[in-house]
């Protein structure tokens, strides 16, 4: 049977809609059941083209076609939580418009059934693969790689490969990526707060209830947080707009606009809106910056009350040539909390000379028609690539193309969607096959 764009399509709807959010783990099923129906149903789709598969314990799974080296494609069916103000379902996989609507439309499932139906065209053209073509698809890429790390046991990494993940034409280099938990006890007068899905994604809403405060109720306003008066006590809600941790100032965080309003009160929350509302750190010695990688960013992304403690989230991209040990120590020298490091990922640079580097480059403009040669740029975000010896992010993203990855209605057009197929066809048949 030959495929065609249309089912592709329909491949990529039926994925969309299994809604593979972490959830509470189960015997077989360590990121939850609909994590575990994503891969279920990826290895089944992959097993109709002839790619031989494994479900390796739920972590994540393999799919190899060829014999010899290994070449990886690394990709994750796992996605954020929706959050709120969606104007389409966000697992109804619906079309308005020529764009397809759904969580995980651009982050990853897109990307992901786009360089599967390029492996299948190829296939289905009569070309051989070259080596072994081996994908790699990850359950917990968005909330801390526990997939790779259990890959890493069983089964070998290759040495060199792509994760369409992130922004054409190719991406060279990644900066470091730290998470800290930062803890202070719990005020007298508040009884709750809670802001944020994920330490990666710009909280879009946040709220407090404490003991009414002519002070904080005062500055709500300013700080543009509504405020409700029940008897003795208050209500506090902040609204914000979501966006990628990796890129703060894309979005506006509910958080801040929280915190602004109980520094009137609360000093801690006061140096923590100074820290961290400008994205960069500047206040307390974190405007750092290089080179290839460019300058730090940084995302408050949760607060939520745990064992009678504030405990919030902070997400910070640095350059590579700072490392995350510098960062804590810079957090612990000017926080009035308690500071702990928590998941990470080491900066990744792949030289631009490289052969994969180049080829890629090659395969990009010659899809997209590029009438000058493109050159590979550098990302805050974080993807699979760094778990090869050699690895580059590889699309989805174009240039000057907005990004829905993370925010209300995520979306992939048909035409996007298409473009990705020509772009990984050219790539992978020029990496991969005779």
């Amino acid at each position: 049977m030959n495929y065609c764009m249309k089912d592709a399509i329909l491949w990529l709807q039926e994925l969309l809609r299994i809604k593979s959010v972490e959830d509470a783990p189960s015997p077989g099923c360590p990121f939850g059941l609909g994590v575990a129906d994503s891969l279920d149903y990826s290895l089944n789709l992959m097993q109709k083209f002839g790619f031989k598969t494994k479900n390796l314990d739920g972590y994540c799974g393999i799919a190899d076609i060829g014999v010899g080296d290994m070449f990886g494609i690394l990709v994750h069916l796992d996605v954020v939580p929706e959050g709120c103000g969606w104007s389409h379902p966000p697992y109804g996989a619906e079309i308005h418009g020529n764009n397809l609507y759904a969580r995980g439309a651009t982050d990853d499932k897109g990307p992901f059934v786009a360089a599967l139906y390029a492996v299948v065209m190829l296939l289905q053209e009569g070309y051989t693969p070259a080596k072994k073509l081996r994908f790699i698809l990850g359950c917990d890429e968005e909330s801390g790689w526990k997939c790779i790390e259990h890959y890493n046991k069983v089964e070998q990494m290759p040495d060199i490969g792509i994760s369409p993940d992130a922004d054409f034409p190719v991406i060279n280099c990644e900066k470091g990526i730290v998470y800290h938990y930062l803890s202070f006890p719990l005020h007298e007068g508040i009884t709750e707060i809670y802001g944020g899905e994920r330490g990666n994604m710009v909280p879009d809403s946040a709220f407090c209830r404490l003991k009414y405060s002519d002070k904080v109720f005062n500055a709500a306003p300013k700080a543009g947080v509504t405020a409700e008066r029940i008897d003795d006590c208050m209500l506090l809600k902040a609204c914000g707009v979501s966006a990628h941790g990796s890129h703060p100032e894309k979005g506006d965080n509910a958080l801040y606009k929280l915190f602004c309003a109980l520094s009137a009160e609360y000093p801690v929350f006061g140096r923590l809106y100074d820290a961290f509302s400008d994205g960069k750190g500047e206040s307390i010695g974190l405007d750092l910056s290089d080179e290839k990688s460019g300058r730090l960013t940084l995302n408050l992304g949760t607060c939520k009350i745990i064992d009678s403690n504030i405990v919030c989230e902070l997400d910070i991209r640095h350059p590579i040539s700072y490392n995350k040990e510098e960062i804590t120590a810079i957090l612990r020298s000017e926080l009035p909390c308690g500071v702990e490091q928590g998941n990470f990922h080491d900066p990744l640079y792949v030289d631009s000379r490289h052969p994969l580097v180049q080829t890629l480059l090659k395969a990009y403009d010659g899809a997209t028609q590029s009438k000058t040669p493109s050159q590979p740029i550098s990302i805050g975000g974080g993807t699979y690539a760094r778990a090869l010896k050699t690895g580059v992010a590889f699309g989805p993203m174009l240039p000057g193309m907005v990004s829905t990855m993370h925010e209300k209605d995520e979306y992939i057009s048909l035409e996007h969607f298409e473009l990705l197929v020509k772009i990984y066809y050219k790539a992978i048949k020029e990496l991969c096959f005779l």
